[in-house]
């Protein structure tokens, strides 16, 4: 990663990605891997453009919904009446 990556900084970057690694908890070099091949695939080549892009996920739109407000499927219209038994002889 020293000498292959198109990263700027290799060494300040893979600093970081260790210690993101070990913030949580992950002791696998796989794990540091897997931050490495993800901010390339980003095109992420600086320290400061990776913590740029961290703070716009940070403070972008949350992606979850609350279940209660907004119920999965459509509504059942009210009168309706399920019979398994329907289309058997």
């Amino acid at each position: 990663w020293l000498d292959d990556s198109i990263f700027l900084q290799p060494k300040d970057v893979i600093l970081k990605a260790m210690n993101i690694a070990s913030a949580n908890n992950k002791r696998r070099l796989s794990y540091v891997v897997g931050i490495l091949k993800n901010w390339e695939n980003e095109s992420l080549l600086t320290v400061e453009e990776i913590d740029s892009y961290h703070e716009n996920q940070k403070s972008g739109p949350k992606h979850r919904q609350s279940t209660e407000s907004h119920p999965a499927g459509r509504a059942i219209p009210s009168g309706f009446e399920l019979d398994l038994t329907a289309g058997e002889d």
